[in-house]
């Protein structure tokens, strides 16, 4: 990421949360922090490492039906170095870690980029999945979920229709006729990452791992003294992720503070303490995994990369 955007993207955070402490009142905001159980803090970083590894899992699955073999060293490295990434837009970024397999192993792009994207869709598909235990709650939320999972539909459609995709091809393969092998071959890695069965068992494995970050939500509000039970604060967290996650804004940034803390305040927590809520838990996920990934991607290059 070029030093100018993040410094950018640590402005705009800093501008986010200067407005949320602005609305809950500062005063009240401390206090409300000042009840907080920090007990509960170690909980959320382990509930949240666990979901780390859980995805490490998917992702390695991910690379070996396309054929991309890494060692266990190799490959931890390149997965969490790309967790620095997650301050990026819908986490977009993550496409990063092609090219850093491709520094380790030489493996052409058009194999690794096609696995990070469905990587990255069974991620918000395990969001979705989980936003719909809870829509019973919530029901404005349908509507939005519908647009995802039609746009979700649309897209598989595309890439297992032979008819579709090679029309796809054929315009790409005109336009970039130097590319024609990457073109196809990237094709090839899609089909085989978006089988429908492989898909369902990838989903699965985002659900759990999604799962462990709801319940580290659930845990800081019970570190607040409040409780609004496990399936309502997984369809929270959720909810909010998959509405930072389509806002397209770096790290969905102010659009899953506001959903999340918005949503609390909805179900009768006061607004001093749904930020607080809000404030926590986003940094023992969003911030948490980007300074992880820095801090891997910083003390491990030199080891696994050689540079």
């Amino acid at each position: 990421m070029e030093k100018n955007k993040f410094w950018m993207i640590l402005l705009f955070a800093v501008a986010v949360y200067l407005v949320m402490i602005i609305y809950a009142n500062l005063g009240d905001l401390l206090s409300a922090l000042a009840k907080f159980n920090w007990v509960f803090i170690p909980v959320m970083i382990i509930l949240v490492t666990i979901a780390y590894f859980i995805r490490f899992i998917k992702w390695n699955l991910f690379l070996k039906n396309v054929d991309v073999h890494l060692p266990l060293k190799e490959n931890l490295f390149v997965f969490f170095s790309g967790l620095s990434m997650t301050i990026t837009p819908a986490k977009a970024g993550e496409i990063w870690k092609g090219w850093l397999i491709k520094d380790i192993n030489g493996e052409k792009l058009s194999k690794t980029v096609p696995v990070v994207i469905v990587d990255r869709l069974t991620d918000l598909l395990g969001l979705i999945i989980l936003s719909l235990s809870g829509i019973i709650y919530y029901k404005s939320g349908i509507y939005i979920l519908l647009i995802l999972v039609i746009i979700f539909a649309c897209f598989i459609v595309a890439i297992k229709s032979e008819t579709i995709s090679n029309r796809l091809i054929s315009i790409l393969e005109k336009r970039a006729s130097k590319y024609s092998q990457d073109i196809k071959q990237m094709h090839q890695s899609f089909k085989k990452s978006m089988e429908v069965k492989y898909l369902i068992g990838m989903s699965a494995i985002s659900v759990l791992a999604w799962f462990m970050e709801c319940l580290a939500l659930f845990f800081v509000i019970y570190g607040f003294g409040e409780s609004l039970g496990i399936v309502l604060s997984t369809f929270i967290y959720s909810f909010a992720s998959l509405a930072g996650a389509v806002s397209m804004i770096p790290g969905g940034l102010g659009v899953a503070e506001a959903t999340l803390s918005g949503i609390l305040v909805f179900f009768g927590l006061s607004s001093s303490v749904a930020i607080g809520i809000a404030l926590i838990i986003r940094l023992g996920t969003l911030w948490y995994g980007a300074i992880l990934g820095f801090v891997v991607y910083i003390l491990g290059k030199s080891r696994v990369m050689g540079k």
